[in-house]
């Protein structure tokens, strides 16, 4: 199955993603391709895979990405080589996607299931941004507007899921993927 996972930046995506992957060896997250720099800690091709934009384009022009939008003003896309692998292997395939490719996805794979991730409130939001210590106040700032903007169009989603622990989430998320496939 293929599950998109959609929330703003700061509510905990990643830390889900990789708690779900520890207790169920199915769980696969694609590597998104981005433009954007690394951050402290992160590794090309497991956080995600850093190219240029000439290569970004190169990806789009060769049909390489499933989907891909400007985001945070870089540009992220979803290497469809690795939905397909990932898909035959009979995986619970994971796209850590914005709203935007989200929709996208679901437009081509409309059975993909789509989960909208929350952290408890705007205010927590805004903390774990600052936390992570790798934006500007600048960059937060755009963050948190585009977080306001995010939450409005998640009605689409078929699920909305509050990461109040990462435990409670990735024990909702088994129950949900349980639920699908039974």
């Amino acid at each position: 199955m293929i599950l998109i996972l959609s929330g703003p930046s700061g509510a905990g995506k990643d830390t889900v993603i990789d708690a779900w992957q520890e207790i169920n060896p199915l769980v696969k997250r694609i590597v998104t391709v981005t433009t954007r720099r690394p951050r402290s800690g992160e590794t090309d091709g497991l956080d995600y895979r850093f190219v240029d934009r000439e290569e970004f384009d190169r990806m789009v022009d060769t049909a390489e990405l499933l989907e891909h939008k400007l985001v945070h003003g870089s540009m992220y896309g979803t290497p469809v080589d690795q939905v397909r692998q990932f898909e035959a292997e009979g995986r619970i395939v994971v796209l850590c996607i914005d709203v935007q490719g989200g929709a996208e996805v679901k437009k081509l794979r409309p059975d993909a299931v789509s989960v909208f991730l929350m952290a408890p409130s705007l205010e927590e939001l805004r903390k774990r941004l600052q936390d992570r210590g790798s934006e500007t106040d600048e960059m937060i700032e755009l963050r948190m507007k585009n977080a306001v903007e995010e939450i409005q169009a998640s009605k689409d989603y078929d699920h909305h899921l509050v990461n109040d622990t990462v435990h409670n989430v990735v024990r909702q998320l088994e129950s949900l993927v349980t639920q699908v496939t039974a």
